[in-house]
């Protein structure tokens, strides 16, 4: 892809979402949700602007999420044969995994909220889980990984 495809796929991005905020009403800001679930990259790394837009854009707040998930997973939920998940999940006491827990059902609860969304093609359920995968990243799951991804990181470190 050259400069001058790139630049009209992001000039794209940035249209359609500003379309889908007007349509679905949600409150969230282009910067904000590009900084966090990079839409930008993920339009760019598919290479086209879907007539769905939201959809597209809902898919990858999904999958930012899932990946998240899955990692901590196996932190409560290490693969015993795999040294790495159980070195890694032994780094936290009780507390920590109830907050680990915590996360994943704040993620989960979000993400079967966008299937829901997508079945029934509900605009609120929609609006709901772009303001709500916004706020909840924001507010709960940034900090709760950051503190998790510290922890580790010194696990390893030391």
């Amino acid at each position: 892809m050259n400069k001058q495809e790139k630049e009209e796929l992001i000039r794209q991005t940035k249209e359609e979402f500003e379309e889908v905020k007007r349509e679905l009403g949600f409150k969230a800001d282009f910067k904000e949700v590009d900084d966090i679930f990079f839409i930008v990259d993920y339009v760019l790394s598919e290479g086209f602007v879907s007539d769905h837009f939201s959809r597209q854009m809902c898919a990858r707040i999904r999958d930012t999420f899932n990946v998240w998930v899955n990692y901590l997973h196996s932190l409560l939920m290490p693969n015993p044969q795999y040294l790495i998940n159980i070195t890694e999940a032994n780094l936290f006491d009780e507390k920590e995994r109830k907050e680990i827990q915590d996360l994943i059902k704040g993620a989960l609860a979000l993400s079967s909220s966008n299937a829901l969304a997508g079945l029934t093609k509900d605009a609120k359920l929609e609006r709901e889980f772009i303001d709500g995968s916004t706020e909840f990243w924001k507010e709960k799951f940034k900090p709760g990984v950051l503190k998790i991804m510290k922890k580790v990181n010194n696990g390893w470190s030391e």
